[in-house]
Order: C-alpha cells, then structure tokens, then sequence
C-alpha cells in the first residue's frame, strides 16, 4: 500500500468504526501500520495477514492474554484492512527506565513464562510448518510458535504480569526450540539490542526470561536455525559489521552440530 491507500484505508476504517481519524496518533511498528485512539488501536495490513494474526493469536488465547478483537474492516476492493483492537493496560516489558534489578528480574522472568505456555499450545490447522534441519525435531510434535517474541511484543501490567502478546504475523508450528532459539538470537545477536547487553537493568531483565525460559538450553541446531532466520529477516537493514556476530554464531553452531551433542548456550560472540 502507497501512502495514498493508506490514507483512503484509515480514512474508510474509521468511518466504519466510528472513530475520528484526526485522532489517530502513529504507534509505529515494523510488520504494519499502527495507529491508536484512546483505549484502541488501529491496526492496517492485508487481509490474509490480519487472518493470520488472529488464527494464531486466538489459539494462544487459551494460555496468555492476546489483544481483543473489537471490530475489522475488509476494503471492498481487497487490497486492504484494519483491525480495531482494544489497547492492552500496561507497558511493553522493554520499559525499564528507573526500576530496580529484582524488578526487572521479575519482569522478564514473567515474559519467560507466557513463552513457556505458548510451547503448550496444539498450533491450529492452517498455520505454515517450520523445522530446522534437526532429525530430532522432526519427530517432536508441532506446537505454536510466535518467533518474534521479545520485549516489545510483550505487554506487562503495574503488577509486572502480562497482559498481552502482541503481533503474531510470524506465527507458525513446529518444535518448541526454534521459538527458543528465535527469542535467544534477538537478545544476543540482533544489532539493535546487543548494545543493551551493558545494561545492568537490562541483563536482570534478560536473567529473568533466561531462567524462566531455559534460553540457555536451545540445542545448537536450532540457533543454527534463528541465525539463519535473523540474516534473512534484517539482512538488509545492517551492513556487514552489524551482521558479523550473526554470521560467527551461525558458523559456531554449525560447527557444534557437525562435532555432536553438547549443551547449547546462547551465542558467544554477542555477550561481551
């Protein structure tokens, strides 16, 4: 959509729900355009993508709290829609600012444990199948996968629980490890949020999910996997240099897995 759609698109949709565009304040957002009002959100993408979230988003509903489906608008013409959804209480668990470590300890320890309950969750019929190149994983059973849950994506409430995941456009089956391995790689490896990893608020945070998550314990082939998934999904938006510790972690994976078992940390090259 060029932004002439989009505008035609937010100027429709709001029609629709009875909102007044001029209120809609941009929310950002890298997989689609997100724009607020009050206590609701406007979410625009295409239709197939917008089914997609909420297949997935409502399967996991059964676990940990997802955003609610207020109203949708499908433009006649097919070549757009919006999601009216209603604004989850809280802050994303990346706001940190000024608390103390045990409570961002506890904050992530709490974002470890909705992915925990995620790994439960039968995926519904329809959802794309992803494995690795593990034997193992291939034998173990589908479960719903996120693969892209960090702390953005990640809503906590003043009681530091959570009380949304938010964006499930990645959402997929497959083993539990590569939704592991995904969360692990963003920590360590992405190029935006290796800098944090000096933070000591920011580390407790990371401690936190690590634990509660057992990030630490994703077998090599599936960060083998998450590396290859991350050069695909950002290798355009970083040079080399960015990209460097991503390639290192891919090649000490695959080199572990060529060597046989052996416990599974997250990548090395990334935590200095």
């Amino acid at each position: 959509m060029d932004e002439q759609d989009v505008a035609r698109l937010v100027r429709d949709a709001s029609r629709s729900f009875g909102l007044d565009p001029e209120r809609l304040v941009p929310l950002g957002g890298a997989t689609g355009r997100v724009l607020g009002v009050d206590d609701v959100v406007l979410r625009l993408s295409w239709p197939q993508v917008l089914d997609h979230e909420h297949l997935a988003s409502s399967a996991a509903a059964a676990v940990v709290p997802v955003p609610e489906l207020v109203d949708r608008y499908d433009s006649p013409s097919g070549d757009g829609a919006a999601a009216l959804i209603r604004r989850a209480p809280g802050t994303d668990a990346a706001a940190l600012d000024g608390m103390s470590l045990d409570r961002a300890r506890r904050r992530g320890a709490a974002c470890g444990r909705a992915q925990v309950a995620i790994s439960t969750v039968r995926p519904p019929a329809g959802l794309a199948r992803v494995r690795g190149d593990d034997d193992h994983a291939r034998s173990e059973e589908d479960v719903l996968l996120h693969l892209d849950l960090h702390p953005l994506n990640i809503v906590l409430g003043d009681d530091d629980e959570v009380t949304a995941v938010i964006d499930w456009t990645n959402a997929a089956a497959g083993p539990a490890a590569l939704d592991r391995a995904r969360t692990a790689s963003i920590f360590h490896l992405d190029p935006h949020a290796v800098p944090l990893l000096g933070d000591p608020t920011w580390r407790a945070f990371l401690e936190g999910w690590t634990e509660s998550a057992q990030l630490d314990l994703v077998p090599a082939r599936a960060t083998a996997w998450a590396c290859r998934y991350m050069l695909d999904d950002v290798g355009d938006r970083y040079d080399e240099d960015g990209l460097a510790p991503v390639r290192a972690a891919l090649a000490e994976a695959e080199l572990a897995t060529t060597a046989g078992p052996a416990p599974a940390s997250p990548p090395s090259t990334a935590r200095a």
